[in-house]
């Protein structure tokens, strides 16, 4: 029987085959190193052990290659927090350490067992003295480590927590789109799980506000979105709130128009006045009204390039994309990192002051108008300080 046809989330089935195949190579390798052993035993290869035990010294190089890669790691992991803090966490750093240190106190640990029970089957005197020698050094070793573990216990759980949740995506059902014709419209989304209640779709309504939408029909008629003002009929304040770049670039406009148009009259009066002055002049007077109607187009355009800019990055760090919303108010506006931090911080959100229930992480790849697919989340994880 297959059991992976009961699996359907594609995620979960590599992790499994995954598994099973690092399973099936440690199977292998100790089956390997047991009949070298056995044939040691029953006499029947005249090795000594140091050669028979070529399976052991093999694993023992790899683990240790493992452990010093880790231990390099986490080296260029301190050389970056200590340089540039914003965008390594702390807790992510005691997580690195705090696996270094299992994982060099494991290769040492085999390491000294190994060579220990070598001169034991090889029967050297002086065996019993190194095998004390490596109990001290466990023990005072599996101390530092639990000493460690306890003391940041908060910070390895929270960074284990959010790996977890980084690799476990939120959406228990399909962001389905049916395409029909040219028109390409959705017929129906219901981004909300009835188990859990975390939104897998979240639609953008301003640069740092989100929705959850209930429901879209065709025809963009659309319902109410829970927690949030109805999207049919917006609210004036939140219409104009975000609408104050708009009213000012229309005022700045109109300014332009104003001097433009003073300039005119005054060019039409000194020409009203001076009559017998060449054609020449009044050609010089158009093109400069031409090339000045030219140079406030492009400062137009360049302020409504740098506006679109500024809408796809991160308010706080300017450097990643606001790929954040807070939950449950719905204000976003900043990459994830920025709003692990704000969350870790303040507890509540930058702009409303409620309390962040949770965190969403949206794909801004993963669009389909202003509708963003929701790839994972960050709850609160009050239950590792109890």
């Amino acid at each position: 029987m297959n059991f992976y046809s009961l699996y359907q989330d594609r995620a979960l089935l590599e992790s499994l085959k995954m598994l099973n195949k690092l399973s099936l190579l440690t199977r292998i390798y100790v089956a390997i190193c047991s009949i070298f052993i056995t044939l040691k035993i029953d006499n029947i290869i005249i090795w000594n052990w140091t050669q028979t035990l070529w399976g052991v010294w093999v694993g023992l190089i790899c683990f240790i290659g493992i452990s010093a890669g880790c231990l390099i790691v986490t080296f260029s992991k301190i050389i970056q927090y200590l340089f540039d803090r914003q965008n390594l966490q702390k807790s992510e750093l005691i997580s690195y350490i705090w696996l270094t240190q299992l994982l060099i106190f494991g290769s040492v640990s085999i390491t000294l067992s190994s060579f220990g029970y070598l001169e034991y089957l090889e029967n050297q005197s002086n065996y019993s003295h190194n095998f004390v020698v490596q109990q001290y050094f466990i023990i005072a070793e599996f101390f530092i480590i639990f000493i460690y573990s306890i003391y940041f216990r908060i910070d390895i759980c929270e960074q284990i927590y959010i790996t977890l949740q980084d690799d476990e995506p939120v959406n228990q059902q399909q962001f389905s789109v049916n395409m029909q014709g040219s028109n390409q419209t959705l017929q129906q989304i219901n981004p909300t799980s009835s188990r859990t209640q975390i939104p897998s779709v979240v639609q953008k309504i301003s640069k740092t506000y989100f929705g959850i939408p209930t429901r879209v029909k065709k025809g963009g008629n659309q319902d109410s979105i829970s927690g949030s003002p109805v999207l049919k009929k917006p609210s004036k304040g939140h219409k104009r709130a975000f609408s104050s770049q708009g009213v000012a670039s229309q005022m700045f406009q109109e300014m332009d128009q104003i001097v433009i148009d003073k300039q005119q009259s005054n060019i039409l009066n000194k020409n009203s006045k001076n009559e017998a002055k060449p054609q020449i002049d009044k050609k010089r007077c158009n093109s400069q009204l031409v090339t000045i109607g030219q140079e406030e187009s492009i400062q137009n355009k360049n302020h409504e390039m740098s506006l679109s800019q500024t809408s796809n990055i991160c308010i706080v760090c300017y450097e990643r994309g606001p790929n954040a919303v807070f939950m449950n108010c719905g204000h976003g506006g900043t990459c994830y990192q920025c709003a692990i931090d704000i969350w870790k911080q303040k507890m509540v959100c930058y702009l409303c002051r409620s309390k962040i229930e949770y965190i969403l992480k949206v794909d801004l790849e993963d669009r389909y108008g202003d509708l963003f697919k929701v790839v994972s989340t960050t709850q609160m994880i009050d239950q590792f300080n109890k």
